[in-house]
């Protein structure tokens, strides 16, 4: 468990936790994914926090935790549906899925496990946005882009459009779980201009 968790009988890790808020300090199959940043903030002033399951446990794929959509794109999400910011294996996609909170949290935990975003197609049916390839435990300092156009000319994940201006200054930066969401997102704003 990489010296940040305990091994079980069946070897499985259970990572170590804070004793803050009772978030894994690292995340992983072996512990080897330091803690993510909880709640992140875009460049274009979107909020995402790592959605807690019923239990107050992380929800995780990838061994990376999964973000929920707080607010601050300028789209409508009807109610019953879902967007979601989830680490693939290679890449974080910003995901879209209708009906998504008609679904019981089994049915995503099962999702989670056995999510392969190639082989269910994710890419091209759910996702908006997608990043640049990265092994980070969560999605900040990466570049992401807006999937336009599809076909052979574009590659597997289509027409790529860069989020961030200039390309490489990454697209999320991590929110202070202390400092109101607002506060964080005009900070941001603010340093563009």
């Amino acid at each position: 468990c990489n010296y940040h968790g305990t091994c079980t009988a069946d070897g499985a890790c259970v990572c170590d936790s804070s004793e803050d808020d009772g978030f894994s300090l690292f995340y992983g199959t072996h512990c080897e994914f330091p803690r993510p940043c909880l709640q992140v903030a875009s460049t274009n002033g979107d909020n995402w926090k790592i959605h807690q399951m019923a239990d107050g446990k992380p929800w995780v794929a990838y061994g990376r935790g999964v973000y929920s959509y707080q607010s601050g794109l300028n789209m409508t999400i009807p109610e019953d549906d879902g967007l979601i910011l989830l680490y693939s294996g290679s890449r974080w996609f910003v995901s879209f899925y209708e009906g998504a909170k008609q679904k019981s949290e089994e049915f995503w935990l099962d999702y989670s496990r056995e999510l392969h975003s190639f082989w269910d197609s994710v890419y091209k049916k759910n996702t908006l946005y997608v990043s640049n390839p990265t092994s980070r435990s969560d999605p900040i300092a990466v570049d992401f882009f807006k999937i336009g156009r599809s076909g052979e000319k574009y590659g597997p994940l289509g027409e790529l459009i860069p989020l961030q201006d200039p390309p490489g200054s990454g697209f999320f930066e991590c929110a202070p779980e202390d400092m109101p969401i607002r506060d964080f997102i005009a900070q941001i704003l603010s340093n563009q201009g």
